[in-house]
């Protein structure tokens, strides 16, 4: 079955040669050239995911996905477009649920990318009913081979015991994976692979060779990441701690970049640590940047 993508935003031309990629890749498309006009959609049709710009006339692309949210339990990925976002917006539209942001104008590479994270991420996050129960404190440790990383594979399991156990709102919930997904993945990308920007953002099958080719160096396969999650029910308090084994980087140059900037980055490079700034209370940098940990108080009940 296909993916079923609604693209909303009042430029015409915008909305039709985007929506001519969508089903050159193999998506169902849909469009609005409004926010009411969406919202009468969502009520009637069901949807993988929304793609909507924030600057339009009459309901805007944050409104509109307000809407969504508290009107309609349906579990819709959001990708919002903009030519510019300060951190207000972004930490607004973050706690909304939004998945991600794409700036205009559009980069069609970077959109395809983004939209097959995101479903991908949806398709691997399964309920477990029975996953964790009655704890007075969570604590876990993983190790993770780089031979058998799989991008989604642990923040599918904090998916679900955070949802079946805590009354969680959809949008802090969806700040904790952001983290989980971003700390994870760069380890894997900066801190295991090497990986250089050239080499991140080439096409899918392409960067795929190079990731097997370095795989094959015993120097890199040999390396681990490992991840240690705690979680006090007293304090209500998550911390996430990720290590590499790579030669880190210079993280305080990174930091104060981050926090000084008067509009948020939304590029390829650097945002991992623009959202763990921006969505965590504390960010904290260990080993020359190769252990990262981030602290978050969590708003929730405890369903026990």
């Amino acid at each position: 079955m296909k993916h079923r993508i609604l693209v909303v935003d009042d430029s015409s031309s915008l909305v039709f040669s985007l929506s001519e990629l969508l089903k050159f890749n193999g998506f169902e498309v849909e469009t609005a050239l409004s926010g009411t006009e969406a919202l009468h959609k969502i009520e009637t049709e069901d949807y993988d995911l929304v793609i909507c710009d924030i600057e339009m006339p009459g309901m805007n692309g944050l409104e509109f996905l307000s809407r969504v949210r508290r009107d309609y339990e349906k579990e819709i990925a959001f990708i919002l477009m903009t030519g510019y976002v300060d951190n207000e917006y972004f930490l607004e539209a973050i706690r909304l649920g939004a998945s991600d942001f794409i700036h205009k104008p559009i980069d069609s590479k970077q959109m395809m990318r983004s939209i097959q994270t995101i479903l991908k991420r949806k398709k691997k996050r399964s309920d477990f009913s029975e996953f964790y129960n009655n704890l007075e404190k969570a604590e876990f440790h993983f190790e993770l081979d780089p031979r058998n990383f799989s991008k989604f594979a642990v923040s599918e399991v904090f998916h679900n015991f955070l949802r079946q156990n805590f009354d969680l709102t959809p949008n802090v919930l969806n700040e904790i994976l952001i983290c989980i997904d971003e700390m994870v993945y760069n380890a894997y990308i900066h801190g295991t692979l090497g990986l250089n920007v050239q080499e991140r953002v080439m096409e899918h099958n392409a960067l795929q060779k190079i990731i097997n080719e370095r795989l094959q160096q015993p120097e890199i396969a040999s390396k681990r990441m490992r991840l240690y999650f705690s979680l006090c029910y007293k304090t209500q308090t998550i911390k996430i701690t990720v290590e590499d084994d790579g030669p880190g980087f210079d993280y305080e140059t990174w930091i104060k970049r981050v926090a000084n900037e008067p509009k948020l980055n939304l590029e390829e490079n650097g945002r991992g640590i623009a959202m763990l700034y921006h969505l965590s209370d504390k960010l904290e940098f260990d080993r020359e940047g190769r252990t990262v940990t981030i602290s978050k108080k969590l708003p929730i009940n405890n369903k026990k």
